[in-house]
């Protein structure tokens, strides 16, 4: 497509609208994608831990309620891991954690002491909690 068009005169006309719309939606998308690969990368490792925390925590009580038994789930903060019964889950490298308490049971019935799990990269915080009544797991943001 021509930068510039020619009238019968020999003027100029410049840029059509189309082509200044064209080229501001490709700058702004080109921008966005930049944006989402750069500056969203700790909220996507944030999260993504803190799913798979919501997911381990709630495989316990699921392996509490199936066994009929308590499940023990411990933090422990120097190896960087979540320890439920035989299964652990390690934390990501790049993310800080903190747990308290650091280590509840968790019965049948899905009764247990309450936790909540508090990760974070840089300004990027997440919480994940374990409602100590009703078993409920849930990711606070």
């Amino acid at each position: 497509m021509p930068i510039s068009r020619v009238r019968r005169g020999g003027q100029a006309r410049g840029f059509a609208t189309t082509e200044i719309l064209v080229a501001v939606a490709v700058v702004a998308l080109v921008g966005t994608l930049g944006f989402l690969t750069l500056g969203g990368r700790d909220k996507t490792l944030v999260q993504s831990e803190a799913a798979e925390i919501a997911l381990f925590l709630q495989r316990a009580r699921l392996r509490a309620t199936e066994s009929g038994r308590d499940v023990l789930v411990t933090y422990d903060a120097e190896a960087r891991q979540l320890t439920a019964g035989p299964a652990t889950h390690p934390i990501g490298s790049r993310i800080d954690a903190q747990a308290a308490p650091s280590r509840i049971r968790i019965s049948p019935s899905g009764e247990n002491d309450g936790m909540r799990v508090d990760l974070q990269r840089k300004a990027e915080r997440v919480a994940v909690t374990l409602d100590w009544l009703t078993g409920r797991v849930e990711v606070v943001r």
